[in-house]
């Protein structure tokens, strides 16, 4: 039996506001109530209550106050309601996954400059970094591992101003870069060639690099490898910004150095500031103005999901409608399909010339002839299918049914009656990039 989504026009905000009452913590004291003027907060957010108060414990001996929550809807309230200096975030939190967290967190402009670092049991790592964790810890972790990850904390709360290298043999382009991505707190370098990128990361760090891959003495494949192998040189995080359009073969090499890969065009210096900013952790009330309006602007294009191919496999018809409604605007294009059965029928069908492969499934758990965990069984059975991104809608927020879906192959999972903008951030999470 399915259960029509909750989606009005408008739902909540993908944060609560500000102003709402801090959700107090259901089993964990915190330091809620003795924040006054203290700047060094740390919001742990993990439901298992034992490693909850290690991390407490030892982010007080290292002279932060914490803020715990066991959810990710705590998460979002006391995010938004204290804006923390730091986030240790699960990703299997009870009522829906750390990633959307991660998401959510730096969609919205009061909290995207908060540093997240997970620790989970579960490696989404590729996924999380690619969102903006600055790191990622597998649990069991060692007490040395965790007093690192939150001296790195200290570190970024101190650091000004930020260093920027951006490696470009154009000299109008790099001139154009310095001045997109400098303020008052970022320093931008310039280096024309691989050689004199060298040179910058020998003798100094820097907290992001802009690296075109077309230049006079190396490519920057060749560059990004030589920087894997030598320990000689600092290899800050790398966003791709190039003219060149590549191959499947070539952004496959580059994914593992690069979260990011920014083909250059009309829309994509609003890319870029916006993948900077989040590199750097930048407040982004502190930017200067046209740099703000250049974030706002890039935030209003829901990239990830233009032109993207989403299957909604559903028997209710408002249901269909609902979500249809939701997605469409933001440029994904629908397939339907009622049951799984027809799911696994429509999967399989050869392309059109010219047509877009699925690339991401709504898969609804409770649906006559075949149900979604049938279906989603099946999907993984198939080598071509076994990463294609399936999203289960369940009836209830038990935990059994979560796991059910997991087990079946799900990626993810979310309870009716459905929250806008957390379906909204788990399409975009698992969206492949």
């Amino acid at each position: 039996m399915a259960v029509t989504p909750a989606i009005p026009a408008r739902a909540a905000a993908a944060i609560p506001d500000i102003m709402a009452p801090a959700p107090a913590p259901t089993h964990m004291d915190d330091d809620r109530a003795s924040l006054s003027g203290h700047r060094r907060v740390m919001l742990i957010i993990e439901d298992d209550e034992s490693f909850a108060r290690i991390l407490s414990d030892l982010a007080h001996e290292l002279n932060f106050q914490v803020l715990i929550g066991s959810s990710a809807a705590e998460a979002l309230v006391l995010a938004a309601r204290y804006v923390p200096s730091a986030v240790v975030l699960d990703i299997g939190l009870p009522d829906h996954s750390g990633l959307s967290v991660i998401d959510r967190l730096k969609a919205d402009a009061r909290t995207r400059h908060i540093p997240v670092h997970v620790i989970s049991g579960h490696d989404y790592a590729q996924t999380a970094q690619s969102l903006g964790a600055v790191g990622y810890l597998l649990k069991p972790v060692k007490r040395e591992q965790l007093i690192e990850t939150f001296q790195r904390f200290e570190a970024r709360l101190t650091q000004k101003p930020r260093r920027v290298l951006i490696v470009e043999d154009d000299p109008v382009q790099r001139d154009s870069l310095c001045r997109l991505l400098g303020s008052n707190d970022v320093e931008t370098i310039g280096a024309e060639s691989a050689a004199a990128c060298l040179k910058q990361l020998a003798d100094r760090t820097f907290d992001c690099m802009v690296l075109d891959l077309t230049l006079p003495d190396a490519s920057g494949f060749s560059l990004l490898e030589t920087l894997s192998r030598e320990d000689t040189y600092a290899f800050p995080p790398v966003i791709v910004y190039t003219g060149r359009d590549l191959s499947p073969d070539e952004e496959q090499r580059l994914r593992k150095y690069s979260h990011s890969i920014i083909i250059k065009g009309a829309k994509s210096p609003e890319r870029l500031l916006d993948e900077v900013t989040l590199f750097l952790h930048q407040v982004v009330a502190a930017l200067p103005h046209e740099q703000q309006m250049m974030l706002e602007t890039a935030r209003s294009r829901n990239a990830v999901l233009e032109g993207r191919r989403i299957l909604i496999v559903e028997d209710d018809v408002r249901n269909i409608f609902a979500l249809s409604a939701l997605l469409e605007p933001h440029g994904a294009k629908i397939d339907i399909a009622r049951n799984g059965r027809e799911c696994l029928a429509l999967l399989g069908q050869p392309l059109q010339s010219g047509e877009r492969h699925i690339d991401l499934v709504l898969m609804d758990i409770m649906m006559p002839e075949m149900d979604g965990l049938t279906a989603m069984r099946a999907i993984r059975e198939r080598a071509e299918w076994r990463k294609l991104p399936l999203i289960a809608l369940t009836a209830k927020a038990m935990k059994q049914d979560q796991e059910q879906a997991l087990a079946a192959g799900a990626n993810d999972y979310m309870a009716k009656p459905l929250n806008v903008e957390q379906l909204l951030s788990l399409v975009r999470v698992w969206m492949p990039r």
